[in-house]
């Protein structure tokens, strides 16, 4: 997760984004968080597409044994 500034404070100008973890924890604790969003990570794996899980057969059960 990274935030985004919606508003210019501190040291960071509107848009700016804040990867660093130590920053986003102590913003997030603070009032400076009623100036940030959350955004996924750019680095984060992409989610599984539902339609690949929704064709997923089981087949090991009880019934198959």
């Amino acid at each position: 997760m990274k935030l985004v500034a919606t508003q210019a404070f501190g040291g960071y100008a509107q848009g700016a984004e804040i990867t660093d973890q130590a920053a986003i924890d102590a913003i997030l604790a603070s009032e400076q968080a009623a100036f940030v969003v959350r955004v996924p990570d750019d680095t984060a794996p992409a989610p599984i597409p539902a339609a690949s899980i929704k064709n997923a057969v089981a087949t090991d059960t009880a019934d198959s044994k």
